[in-house]
This record gives structure tokens, sequence and C-alpha cells, in this order.
């Protein structure tokens, strides 16, 4: 499959986990649902996040920046969308509990970024 269809198909279903989430938002009430409601919520969310992201990094990559590899930079900008995803998700999984603060997203990033450091590591040392 060649970058555009990949594209097209990661649209496709960032198109739809989208329109989930609208659905998800407008009718489904929290307090009726519970757990559950939040659980959709939060997933179509991390999902519609995770696909926009990896849509404009891989496109960002590979047409602007002109780079040769397009499996690592597609990696790559899925790897980026889903550290980022998290911590937007948790960011707001702690908001909504009402004990949100600055420091908890400094936490989140300096965790996210020793992960993404020791996985570069640990390809770095692959070859």
């Amino acid at each position: 499959m060649g970058i555009k269809g990949y594209l097209s198909l990661i649209g496709l279903g960032t198109f739809l986990a989208w329109f989930a989430w609208v659905i998800i938002l407008f009718n489904v009430s929290p307090k009726e649902t519970g757990v559950a409601g939040l659980v959709m919520f939060y997933t179509t969310l991390a999902v519609a996040l995770i696909g926009t992201l990896t849509v404009f990094m891989t496109t960002f990559r590979v047409y602007l920046l002109k780079r040769k590899v397009l499996g690592r930079e597609i990696r790559k900008a899925f790897r980026h969308a889903v550290l980022f995803s998290v911590i937007s998700i948790v960011s707001l999984i702690l908001s909504s509990a009402g004990s949100f603060k600055v420091w908890h997203v400094v936490i989140l990033v300096a965790v996210v970024s020793a992960m993404e450091y020791l996985f570069l590591q640990f390809h770095r040392g692959r070859g």
C-alpha cells in the first residue's frame, strides 16, 4: 500500500472516530451511563486524536520535509501521536476529577519524554 492509500485509510478511520465521539458527546450522559460512558468518551477521543495527529505528522514528515523512508516516518508519527494523546487524555481525566494541576502535566511530559528517550536508545543500540 502506498503512502496515499495509507493516509486515506487512516483518514477514513479518523473521520469515523471523530463522528463516533461527537455522537457520544451529544447523546450519552455520563451521569446515567457511569463508567461505561466515560470509557467510550475517552476511548473514541483518544482514537480520533491519534488518527488526526498521525495523518498530520506523517504528511508533514513525508511531503514537507521530503523524508524518503516512509515506514520509519509513519512509525515515528504514530508513536508521537500516541504519546501526545496519552498526555491529553490523562490531563482531561485529571481535570474532570478536579485534581488537575500544572505539575501533573510537567510530570506527564517528563515521563513521556523519558519513554521516548529510552525507545530511541533501544532502537539505536539495535542498529
